[in-house]
């Protein structure tokens, strides 16, 4: 079973690694598990009847699933989930069938016939054929499950996408933009259909690579060196781009811009003592600064980095402060979000709704994410007494 289902999915991958109609490993893996009752169910009453039967129906849904995953790559289609739904659950029962059946054709060590029992007469018990209401609850479960688990994962995914463009992360958009085309091709994103979207970041991310792959001259300038940190963190090439950030973090190469960047490579590299560090030095150097567009800018990143390395380190206080000072510093829609987010993760509710209704107000934009906040926050904890409305 374990062969038949990794030769399926290695046939679905496209060169780029993504898995075509399912998008993800996860995808896959639900999506076949859910299809494996109504398999077991269908090849069990062929294996009754003839191994050689089984053996045969096996070999053939085999052939034909490698045939249609072979075929997803140039199959387009187009926007619709129902059209992807239908390809996911008919791929999966067969790939299960084809499986199930040859499962049974080899754990039985006798022909079928041999193995029957004595005919059993009526009100004397044995085994039934499995009554309409199974199957029914078998085919339901085949489609329902991935269906309902894939529109949970492209909710999540679509959330991550918009965060990566909106953060310029032009590699990590683009994969996530070719996993949620798979999850759901009607989506759409930055006003623009999915699959617009995947070839235009497929674009960058190739001139993005092509510009890093170009040797660096001699006599490099402060703008050469910041221009390909800049191209290696938007391909979140993080260990390279530190690599040429840490030189400009001390001596006679210093540049206040690389304890930034230096922080954001290490959050993006799940070190949250490392980024801390950089962005506390960040603040530190520009409080001393006067005052500037620069200085404000710099200090508005410093803080978020600080509230977000502070919650990875579950320092409540800190990231709190962090966020409280961010909101005193720029009194934006998204900054009273955030700390809007971080109160209700505090089970600070009134707080918490305070600042997100204030971010509505501020930018009608952030009106559904706040809606969306407030209904959670009056049915937890009973915090419907103190929500205000």
């Amino acid at each position: 079973m374990i062969a038949v289902l990794a030769a399926i999915r290695h046939l679905l991958l496209d060169p780029s690694g993504h898995l075509e109609w399912f998008g993800r490993e996860d995808i896959y893996a639900i999506s076949m598990l859910s299809s494996l009752p109504i398999g077991f169910a269908a090849a069990r009453r062929v294996a009754k009847k003839s191994r050689s039967s089984a053996i045969a129906l096996g070999v053939c849904l085999f052939l034909g699933g490698l045939c249609l995953a072979v075929a997803s790559h140039g199959i387009s289609l187009s926007s619709s989930l129902l059209a992807i739904t239908i390809a996911r659950a008919l791929l999966s029962c067969l790939t299960a069938f084809a499986a199930a059946n040859l499962c049974f054709a080899i754990a039985s060590p006798q022909p079928p016939a041999q193995l029957e029992q004595p005919a059993i007469g009526a009100g004397q018990g044995g085994q039934q054929a499995l009554p309409a209401w199974v199957w029914l609850l078998f085919g339901t479960a085949t489609i329902a499950i991935p269906a309902t688990y894939t529109h949970s994962a492209a909710e999540s995914l679509e959330k991550k996408l918009n965060e990566s463009l909106a953060s310029n992360r032009v590699a990590l958009a683009w994969k996530h933009c070719s996993q949620l085309r798979r999850f759901n091709p009607s989506l759409t994103a930055a006003n623009t259909d999915l699959a617009t979207l995947e070839s235009n970041l497929r674009d960058e991310k190739a001139r993005l690579e092509a510009e890093i792959q170009q040797p660096m001259p001699r006599n490099l300038t402060l703008a050469m060196i910041g221009r390909r940190i800049t191209t290696l963190v938007q391909l979140d090439r993080n260990h390279e781009a530190l690599g040429w950030i840490r030189p400009m973090m001390s001596g006679r190469n210093f540049h206040p811009i690389s304890l930034d960047f230096y922080g954001l490579c290490q959050q993006r590299l799940e070190q949250p003592a490392e980024s801390m560090r950089g962005y506390e030095r960040s603040l530190k150097h520009w409080e001393r600064q006067p005052d500037s567009p620069a200085k404000n800018n710099a200090m508005i990143s410093a803080y978020k980095g600080i509230a977000f390395a502070a919650r990875q380190l579950g320092d409540r206080r800190l990231e709190e402060q962090a966020y409280q000072t961010l909101v005193q510093l720029a009194p934006t829609a998204e900054n009273h979000f955030l700390l809007a987010t971080s109160y209700k993760e505090h089970q600070k509710t009134s707080l918490a709704a305070e600042n997100a209704q204030l971010a509505a107000e501020l930018d009608p934009q952030y009106a559904e994410q706040a809606r969306s906040m407030l209904t959670q926050l009056s049915r937890d904890h009973f915090s419907c007494f103190l929500v205000p409305r």
